[in-house]
């Protein structure tokens, strides 16, 4: 715990890796700008996900470290630490993204123990048990951890106009409602849904949606699969939106139907219904937040697993049928 008389007014906060994970703290941001409303809070995150910043209107400032140029990646965490801040929060477990922020003229840097990283930092709590809270939860107590009196605010988010305007044109004009369909899963395969029900679905659910398929460039081959499996003709903008432009085009859907994606994250901030289709990781730790999010799971016996590929039969995800989860689209959106 700080000191009753810590009155910060200038922080810095280490982004998680993944979008998902991204999404999940927000609320450390929306919590720590609900208690000190003056408070310029930065950012350091990977740069592909940096623009994430540009939805966020609390985050002033943010550091993109570069995946792949050493000598940007050096600078920008240099300037980091050269800022000066009142505290920073190293929100990933890992020894590298704590050490790469020290030494900082930050008096107070909080993370969780572990990883042999402890040194590096001025508070860190013992993390809790492996699987034992929602990704949210463990953000979020770990701020709490220094500041026990934070109440939990959600983090605003706002679509630019210059997004917002792209993401019409991208959709053109309509009749129908629309239906999204996220197909992919970065982190790897086991998370997917097969394409073959996902081309399924989106045939059942045509004749009453616009269906719009929604995706990264490494998507495309999963893209091509579904639309040569499907006898109807989906929108696709797959590879076509960055983050703010996705965002936009999410906000505008009538449902979103997804794997357990960094993008389900999104839309459910976003208020967007969202139906996420869940196999080898767990809802209780990553389900989307949300009164519109309606996660679909059946837990096989060797479920959950957390493997990026599935050494055995799939049956974590193939044990959702496209009956289901059109009846629940149908529900979602015609029976209302």
């Amino acid at each position: 715990m700080l000191h009753p008389g810590f009155n910060p007014s200038r922080a810095l906060i280490r982004m998680p890796n993944w979008l998902g994970d991204c999404l999940m703290a927000l609320p450390v941001i929306g919590s720590l700008k609900k208690k000190y409303p003056d408070m310029v809070i930065d950012l350091v995150i990977k740069e592909s996900l940096s623009s994430l910043a540009d939805l966020l209107p609390e985050v002033d400032k943010v550091f993109a470290l570069s995946e792949n140029k050493a000598t940007g990646r050096r600078a920008a965490l240099l300037q980091a630490r050269r800022e000066g801040y009142d505290f920073m929060v190293v929100l990933p477990n890992s020894f590298r993204s704590a050490w790469e922020l020290w030494p900082s003229n930050t008096p107070v840097r909080i993370g969780y123990a572990g990883s042999l990283r402890s040194f590096t930092l001025t508070h860190s709590p013992k993390r809790p048990p492996k699987h034992s809270l929602h990704q949210a939860d463990y953000f979020i107590n770990l701020v709490k951890s220094v500041f026990p009196g934070l109440d939990r605010h959600n983090a605003n988010i706002r679509i630019p106009q210059q997004a917002d305007m792209e993401s019409k044109r991208l959709l053109g004009t309509h009749e129908k409602p629309l239906v999204g369909i996220g197909f992919g899963a970065s982190y790897g395969a086991a998370k997917m849904w097969p394409a073959d029900r996902f081309a399924n679905l989106i045939d059942k659910l045509s004749p009453r949606a616009q269906i719009i398929l929604l995706g990264s460039v490494p998507e495309r081959e999963v893209e091509n699969e579904v639309l040569g499996m499907t006898n109807s003709n989906p929108a696709s903008l797959v590879g076509k939106t960055d983050l703010p432009v996705l965002a936009a085009v999410l906000k505008k859907l009538d449902l979103y139907i997804t794997n357990d994606t960094g993008p389900m994250h999104l839309a459910s901030a976003l208020g967007v219904p969202v139906i996420g289709l869940f196999g080898p990781t767990s809802p209780k730790e990553t389900k989307p937040a949300g009164d519109n999010a309606q996660v679909i799971h059946h837990c096989s016996d060797c479920a959950p697993c957390w493997l990026r590929q599935c050494p055995g039969d799939h049956l974590c995800m193939t044990a959702i049928t496209v009956e289901e989860v059109e009846e629940a689209a149908v529900k979602k959106i015609w029976s209302r």
